[in-house]
């Protein structure tokens, strides 16, 4: 399903997906929630991303993808999804001295 609102990506990905990878660029790159992910951020995991994310493909191809770093730092910085809330759907809490799996 093509999204008119995503027009920074060569992928045909939907809103939802784009959020999820946001919220995965949060995370691998330990930027909060409140906190604007930048265009030089995105570029930087491009060159780095299969140092940064292991074998993941999905996360690379999604970077690859990228036709607007500007336009896709922002959309990302506005629509991706709460790591705080993925966490607790996941069933992580947060401990005194960090982040804990149940």
């Amino acid at each position: 399903m093509e999204n008119k609102n995503i027009d920074w990506s060569s992928l045909n990905i939907s809103r939802d997906e784009a959020a999820g990878r946001g919220a995965q660029i949060r995370y691998m790159l330990g930027i909060k929630d409140d906190v604007p992910i930048t265009a030089e951020q995105l570029k930087c995991m491009k060159d780095d991303a299969e140092k940064l994310a292991g074998q993941d493909d999905n996360i690379q191809a999604f970077l690859n993808s990228i036709t607007d770093f500007d336009a896709a730092a922002d959309w990302l910085s506005r629509n991706s999804y709460s790591i705080n809330a993925a966490m607790t759907l996941l069933g992580i809490i947060k401990h005194p001295r960090g982040w804990r799996g149940l």
